[in-house]
C-alpha cells in the first residue's frame, strides 16, 4: 500500500514465486535488508500454506518423525514482516508484460523471483508416471506409507506364491542421494512391520530392490564412499541392480532395457531425477536439458535483469570452476541471501554480489547409525557420517520448536520401535487381490 501523498506508481513490487528454501529465505532476507520505509511491496506465492523441509521426507514416510514436524506454516514464518503471502497456483508467467497468471488472479511485478522448484523426471515413460510412487511432498510420504501397509495386508490373504512375491517386492528406482536414503529407510521400515505386525509373512519373502542405471550408487560421491554405501545396503538385505535401465512397467513387472528378466513388483518408488516445473520449462528462455533456466553469476536471466531464478529452476554455474550447481536444498538455501542482496541493490542502489558458493559436499543417511558424507572433500562413513547428517539437518530445520520435537522423535525412535500405524484413512483399493 502506498503512503499518504505518495503515488502508488512509485512503489516497486517484488514478486517471489515458490516458498521452498530459495523463495522463502529470499523473502525473509530481503525484508531484513530493505529499510522499513522503503516504497517496496514483497509478495510470496506458493500453492501450499506451509514450507516443507524435504530432506526429512523419507523419515516421515517410515514413521520415524511425524510429517507435521517438517511442515511449517508460511504465515507464521512471515509474522512481523512486510511480506504478503498468497496461497495460489502459478499457471503462467508473461515476461514481456511483467505479469504472472495465478489460478485465481493476475499479478504484475517490477522484479520477479522464480523459485518454483522441480517435479519428478520420468524421462517420457508414461507407464511409470501413471503408476509409480514419488517422494516429493508430504502427501507422497503418507501415500507411500499407506501403500506399503496395504500390500502387507493383501499378502496375508494371498495364497498364490507369485502374487505374494509381487506384493512383497518393493522397488526404488534411482541410486542418488534421495534413492539411497529412501531405500535404506524403507528396508528398516519393512523389517519393523514384519516383526511388529506381520510375522506370519516369512522374512525372506520381503524383497527390497534398488535400481540404478549407472555402474555405482551415489555417483556424485567418490568411489570409496559409493562402495561403502553399496556394502551397507547389501548387508541390510537390499538387492542392488547396477547398470540397469528401466524401460517399462507392465503386468509382467518392471521391464529393463537389457536382457535382464522382468522384476515382478507391485511397488515402484521413482526417484531417478528431477526436471524443472512445467511453468518454468514453458518460458521462452535459454534452458538446459532438464528445463532449468540458464542464469548469470548474479542469478539473473541474461537480457532480463529484473528476473531472478533460484533453486531447482536455475541452471547456475560456479564462477571459477564452471561446474553446474546441483539441484539440492543446500544450494537453494545459499542462493537466497545473494539474490536478496542483489534485489536490494536493484531497488536502493549498490553493488550486486556474485554467487560463488563452494558446494560443501553431500550427507547421506543409510539407516540406523550409518551414513556416508564428504564435507569439504573429507570422506566419512558409519556413525560419524550419520551423526553429522542428523546434526546438520536439525540445525537447518525452521524454528526451534520443530528442532526440539524432531530431536525428541529421533531419540524415541532409537529407544522404541517406529510407529507403524497409518495416520489417516487410506482410500480403498479393490483390484485383484487388493480387496481393501
Amino acid at each position: 500500500m502506498a503512503k499518504a501523498g505518495e503515488s502508488s506508481l512509485s512503489r516497486k513490487h517484488v514478486l517471489i514465486l515458490g516458498a521452498g528454501f530459495a523463495g522463502l529465505y529470499t523473502a525473509l532476507h530481503l525484508d531484513n535488508l530493505l529499510p522499513r520505509d522503503a516504497p517496496v511491496d514483497i509478495t510470496l506465492v506458493d500453492q501450499n500454506h506451509f514450507h516443507l523441509f524435504t530432506p526429512l521426507l523419507h523419515e516421515a514416510a517410515s514413521g520415524v518423525i511425524h510429517p507435521g514436524l517438517i511442515m511449517t506454516p508460511i504465515r507464521r514464518l512471515l509474522r512481523g514482516s512486510r511480506v504478503r503471502f498468497l496461497r495460489a497456483r502459478v499457471d503462467k508467467i508473461e515476461l514481456d508484460r511483467q505479469e504472472v497468471q495465478l489460478c485465481c488472479m493476475m499479478l504484475n511485478y517490477d522484479i520477479l523471483v522464480i523459485a518454483l522448484g522441480s517435479v519428478t523426471n520420468f524421462y517420457g515413460l508414461e507407464s511409470i508416471r501413471g503408476r509409480a510412487l514419488e517422494l516429493k511432498t508430504a502427501s507422497d510420504a503418507e501415500r507411500l506409507r499407506c501403500h506399503i501397509i496395504n500390500r502387507f495386508e493383501a499378502a496375508t490373504r494371498e495364497r498364490d506364491p507369485q502374487r505374494r512375491r509381487r506384493l512383497l517386492t518393493f522397488t526404488v528406482v534411482g541410486g542418488g542421494c534421495t534413492g539411497v536414503e529412501a531405500v535404506t529407510e524403507l528396508r528398516e521400515f519393512l523389517l519393523h512391520l514384519q516383526a511388529d505386525q506381520y510375522n506370519s509373512i516369512p522374512l525372506e519373502e520381503i524383497r527390497t530392490v534398488l535400481v540404478e542405471m549407472q555402474d555405482r550408487v551415489l555417483p556424485q560421491m567418490g568411489p570409496v564412499l559409493s562402495k561403502a554405501a553399496l556394502q551397507r545396503m547389501q548387508e541390510m538385505g537390499i538387492e542392488v541392480l547396477l547398470n540397469t535401465q528401466v524401460r517399462d512397467w507392465t503386468d509382467e513387472g518392471l521391464i529393463f532395457a537389457d536382457s535382464r528378466p522382468p522384476l515382478p513388483t507391485d511397488t515402484v518408488i521413482w526417484v531417478a531425477g528431477v526436471r524443472a516445473n512445467p511453468v518454468v520449462a514453458a518460458l521462452p528462455l535459454e534452458k538446459d536439458k532438464y528445463g532449468r533456466i540458464v542464469v548469470d553469476s548474479y542469478l539473473r536471466v541474461p537480457g532480463r535483469p529484473n528476473v531472478y531464478v533460484l533453486g531447482d529452476a536455475a541452471h547456475a554455474r560456479h564462477p571459477q570452476t564452471g561446474k553446474v550447481y546441483p539441484p539440492t536444498a543446500q544450494v537453494a538455501y545459499r542462493q537466497a541471501p545473494v539474490a536478496a542482496a542483489n534485489i536490494a541493490a536493484d531497488l536502493t542502489g549498490g553493488t550486486p554480489r556474485i554467487f560463488d558458493f563452494t558446494y560443501i559436499g553431500d550427507l547421506v543417511s543409510l539407516g540406523r547409525f550409518s551414513g556416508v558424507a564428504d564435507p569439504f572433500g573429507r570422506q566419512l562413513r558409519g556413525f560419524s557420517a550419520w551423526a553429522m547428517w542428523k546434526f546438520y539437518y536439525l540445525l537447518r530445520l525452521v524454528g526451534w520448536q520443530n528442532r526440539l520435537r524432531v530431536a525428541l522423535n529421533w531419540i524415541i525412535a532409537l529407544l522404541f520401535p517406529a510407529q507403524s500405524s497409518i495416520s489417516y484413512e487410506c482410500s480403498p483399493e479393490c483390484a485383484r487381490e487388493m480387496c481393501l
